[in-house]
């Protein structure tokens, strides 16, 4: 004889009947609705250890009866799906012409179209990563190169890429799973390149190698290892008589190594959010970059080169100025370091502080009590100035008193190679039973400082280096 406890559902399924749910991520959830409640029914009886009474077993066939009638309509929606998508990449292909550009080469500085940027049948990063983690009748993820590291993963497609993950460069050019992923496309850079400044520090003043081929191979570069030896690296320069003999002259030269490492940024997003991809690809965006900028950021300035860049702070090049009083930045403090700095850095040179010590900066006078700061204009794309010298002012660098909290930079001298990526997953599987969705996106990169010495000056006595760090006082 069944228990004829009473039993009651919390979701009238009826809001979905009769044509109610129109799209397949409203189809998606309602089917998943149906399927929480007949587990509902079960585990009842299960937890009181029974068998379903007969209400139960009513609602249960009902329901069941539901579940295949939104798998019908699932697929129907899929199927049509999978059609407008095909015609969409059609229609982009049709709207290609071939082997013409898509605008004649400028005549008489006419201007000429930019090149279209292969965006693998996608129309933004959003829907990428909703294909990555639900699926694409289409197969337009099976065109996508694949990660070949660890992580594996999917590449982005070239018209996405740098949306993802902007790639702000001082470029010197040098010439030459379960999970799965996909690589992101770039046609959207310049939505994230419109938005204004950059927030990153270190990547738009640095020198950029790209990743080239193989993208994540080691680059050995040369760098001169001056030393004692003055900012020529031991090349001497004599007046010479007629007759005389010409001095013999050797370079110094040192090895730096850069080998891209592996980072990963991470986040969790609802399925109901990334379903409605088009909703999802600017929060997505926004967050993964955001995010990413600041991870390179803290690398570049202060990583101690261990499975990640050399940041400048540790820079064996460099030269710390002791500061005069503890937990102060004074006016000599700031002589000091000016006087420490590569001469030829100076038009090239940024300060970088934290962002506590902006209320002390900012009213930093000098011995006339005339200011030494001047407040930018970010409308104007004015930078603020201490000296003269822009400075940036962040939280990815040591607080107040603290070694590195005012560094004065040329970063021109600093180098990032950059390596493959970025890739990008999803995987349900960590958060199943909270119906979320784990996005990963993961790329390659290191950085190191050029300058392996401080330099000696032609007096032979002074010495000076494009990287000059605060430190705390001389005991």
């Amino acid at each position: 004889m069944k228990n004829q406890s009473k039993f009651r559902f919390p979701l009238n399924l009826q809001t979905f009947a009769e044509g109610a749910v129109e799209s397949l991520a409203e189809l998606l959830q309602a089917r998943a609705s149906v399927h929480d409640q007949q587990q509902a029914i079960v585990n009842k009886a299960k937890t009181e250890g029974r068998n379903l009474t007969d209400e139960e077993e009513a609602e249960y066939d009902r329901l069941d009866a539901s579940f295949d009638d939104y798998s019908a309509k699932i697929e129907a929606a899929q199927k049509q799906e999978g059609r407008e998508n095909k015609m969409a990449a059609r229609t982009a292909v049709l709207n290609q012409t071939s082997g013409q550009p898509f605008r004649p080469a400028a005549v008489a500085g006419a201007p000429v179209q930019a090149k279209r940027l292969d965006n693998g049948g996608f129309q933004n990063l959003g829907e990428i990563i909703h294909a990555v983690r639900f699926g694409d009748s289409t197969g337009r993820l099976q065109n996508l190169p694949v990660g070949q590291g660890e992580g594996g993963g999917y590449g982005v497609p070239e018209a996405f890429r740098d949306q993802i993950m902007p790639k702000f460069q001082n470029q010197w050019s040098m010439g030459v799973d379960s999970e799965g992923g996909y690589a992101v496309p770039d046609q959207f850079i310049p939505d994230v390149l419109q938005i204004g400044a950059s927030p990153s520090v270190v990547r738009p003043r640095a020198t950029v190698i790209p990743a080239g081929d193989p993208p994540d191979s080691k680059v050995t570069m040369p760098a001169l290892n001056q030393g004692t030896n003055g900012v020529y690296g031991g090349v001497q320069v004599q007046w010479i008589g007629e007759g005389a003999d010409k001095p013999d002259t050797n370079a110094s030269l040192a090895e730096v190594s850069l080998q891209p490492n592996e980072v990963a940024a991470t986040t969790i997003v609802t399925d109901k959010l990334l379903r409605n991809w088009k909703a999802a690809d600017s929060f997505i965006r926004g967050l993964l970059t955001k995010a990413m900028t600041a991870a390179e950021d803290i690398a570049f300035l202060t990583g101690n080169g261990t499975g990640k860049p050399t940041g400048v702070l540790g820079a064996a090049g460099g030269l710390v100025v002791k500061r005069a009083t503890a937990n102060k930045i004074q006016f000599i403090d700031i002589l000091q370091m000016l006087a420490s700095l590569l001469p030829e850095s100076t038009s090239n040179s940024v300060f970088v502080a934290n962002q506590s010590a902006m209320v002390m900066i900012a009213s930093l006078k000098d011995d006339a009590g005339n200011s030494i700061f001047i407040r930018g204009d970010a409308t104007r794309g004015l930078p603020s100035t201490l000296f003269g010298i822009p400075i940036v002012f962040t939280g990815k660098t040591p607080a107040l008193g603290a070694k590195g909290d005012l560094m004065l930079v040329d970063l021109s001298y600093y180098l990032i190679k950059d390596g493959s990526g970025p890739f990008i997953a999803a995987s349900e599987h960590v958060m199943f039973k909270q119906n979320k969705t784990v996005i990963k996106v993961f790329w390659n990169v290191d950085g190191k400082p050029w300058v392996v010495a401080p330099l000696t000056l032609e007096n032979g006595v002074t010495k000076v280096s494009p990287y000059v760090i605060l430190d705390i006082p001389a005991v």
